[in-house]
């Protein structure tokens, strides 16, 4: 063991008393029978997640990190699968519990670990994941499902060449008998890999390689937090704001501003009044001033807000048309065609660009599995965030897809103003990086709730109310963003709060102030959101 990189002590590391003392005096932490750590200052759920390999790899060194959790070199949702050549094993840790079933031992072609364990070769761990599993007391089944072998096989054509593909298939023929895999699981892995490599035309095949032989192939993790957006979304709380006339109204004209502004084309309100409305434009920023206009032109155009596409290839191009026009002014960033070279966001990297289209149009079928344009505007939003399908221009192209859902069925749009950026990027990395929608969900209902109070209207009034709620406060500060206590025109379900608050500050009693104040709530952001690294305003999402 390497004690400067490692606290883990087991029991046969120091004698029995030595132990004893340090445990005694608080220098030793006991995480399972002779397990132990230096590290008391940490929780042993958080040292078990930095540890895990070494205190697997020292209690079992013959282990093979095979089964479910070889597709992802790891844990998965809180369980190791290992193999070994000795007889089946539980061990349970604090936040892990480790499952050890009895198997061949590490084999040439399995990597080496630092710690001591070995990671499954690509054709050991298909192996191992064709023998079928069953999933008990609602916990994930030992071995993967067959649709997500297939989704794994897909991925390994996709990321190597037919030669290393066709390599791979030559050692699970090898490898399947020595393993304990039947003739008829053997026969369908090898079908599989077969159809990835074009070789085989098969009925039955898992979604993801039907579509990789049609031409068409999509990112299937990306497809999976699709699928959980929509569950969450079916069993979240309604929502329902019916909108108000954009006929006078300032909310394109803030729309445009704040969509603008919050990836990085900042203007005072002032200098994009000019912009929009007299011609005017700053000197020496005629882009900016154009990505301004052209959003405004657009998301103002009530026909184009209302219009949605009733098939994936209508989706597309509604993509690239509306992408066309907001970005007009910058030719060198492609207006209207799919990028040709993967993006990125920080550590969040998006779909492939082979795989836009697919993911695009398979996404898109999910949209029927929502019943309302909240629900619908909250997934097309993601959709489009998550594929990133273009060079630039994705962020501002996913709040127009978002709030044309919400125009089309008549419904109050949704704004994300200055202050509410760290909020809506984190929800936004929530959702891609830890597949929990639950926060995005909130974050955009508190920004809904948000838009339809405001009175965009009122022209004379709108900016100071806007000001009221520290909706142009920058990020990085104490402002959070604020709910009006109620708008002009105002849901019969709202007509109470306003009353209320209406009853409330014609008082005069100070000690309804803190009644006012609930009833003007802030966006609790103290979930997760691992904020910061990655909310430079260059990110576009």
């Amino acid at each position: 063991m390497d004690n400067s990189t490692s606290t883990v002590i087991l029991s046969g590391d120091l004698p029995r008393s030595t132990l004893s003392q340090m445990s005694a005096r608080g220098a030793v932490r006991r995480l399972a029978t002779g397990v132990y750590t230096t590290d008391t200052s940490s929780t042993p759920e958080r040292v078990v997640r930095r540890e895990w390999r070494s205190i697997a790899g020292r209690l079992f060194p013959d282990a093979t990190i095979s089964d479910r959790s070889a597709r992802s070199a790891g844990p998965v949702e809180g369980t190791l699968y290992l193999v070994h050549p000795h007889n089946d094993r539980t061990l349970a840790l604090p936040g892990l519990t480790i499952f050890l079933r009895r198997g061949a031992p590490p084999l040439p072609g399995d990597i080496p670990l630092p710690g001591g364990l070995h990671q499954a070769s690509l054709a050991r761990a298909l192996s191992e994941n064709a023998i079928p599993s069953r999933a008990r007391g609602g916990a994930l089944s030992r071995r993967l499902t067959r649709d997500e072998l297939g989704e794994w096989v897909e991925r390994a054509a996709r990321f190597g060449d037919d030669d290393e593909l066709g390599r791979v298939r030559d050692e699970v023929r090898t490898l399947a008998p020595l393993l304990g895999v039947s003739a008829k699981d053997a026969l369908d892995l090898d079908n599989l890999l077969g159809a990835a490599l074009g070789t085989r035309s098969l009925a039955g095949l898992p979604r993801s390689l039907r579509q990789r032989a049609l031409g068409i192939p999509y990112d299937a993790e990306r497809i999976e937090r699709f699928d959980a957006l929509v569950a969450a979304l079916r069993s979240a709380a309604p929502q329902n704001h019916p909108a108000t006339p954009l006929e006078p109204s300032r909310l394109p004209f803030y729309e445009a501003y704040f969509s603008n502004y919050i990836e990085g084309t900042e203007f005072t309100v002032e200098e994009a009044e000019d912009i929009v409305y007299r011609g005017i434009e700053p000197t020496g920023r005629p882009q900016d001033a154009h990505d301004v206009l052209a959003t405004f032109w657009l998301v103002s155009d009530l026909a184009e807000m209302g219009r949605l596409a009733d098939t994936p290839q209508e989706f597309l191009e509604l993509l690239q048309q509306r992408h066309a026009r907001i970005m007009d002014a910058r030719a060198e960033k492609r207006p209207g065609l799919f990028k040709e070279r993967a993006n990125q966001a920080g550590a969040t990297v998006f779909v492939d660009p082979e795989l836009v289209r697919g993911t695009l149009i398979e996404g898109f079928s999910r949209l029927d599995d929502l019943d309302s344009a909240w629900e619908r505007s909250i997934y097309v939003k993601f959709l489009v965030s998550a594929v990133h399908p273009f060079d630039d221009g994705n962020g501002r192209l996913s709040r127009i897809m978002m709030n044309a859902e919400l125009d089309a069925g008549g419904q109050s749009r949704t704004i994300i103003p200055t202050v509410f950026r760290d909020d809506y990027i984190g929800a936004l990395r929530r959702l891609d990086r830890a597949n929990d929608p639950s926060v995005l969900i909130d974050a955009l209902r508190f920004a809904n709730d948000w838009t339809a109070r405001i009175d965009f209207t009122n022209t004379s009034t709108v900016r100071a109310q806007l000001e009221s709620t520290n909706a142009f406060a920058e990020e990085g500060g104490t402002e959070r963003l604020r709910l009006p206590a109620f708008r002009h025109f105002v849901a019969a379900e709202e007509e109470p709060m306003r009353n209320e608050v209406q009853q409330l500050e014609g008082s005069g009693n100070p000690d309804n102030q803190t009644r006012i104040a609930e009833q003007r709530p802030t966006f609790d952001s103290s979930v997760n959101f691992d904020a910061g690294a990655d909310h430079s305003p260059s990110l576009d999402w």
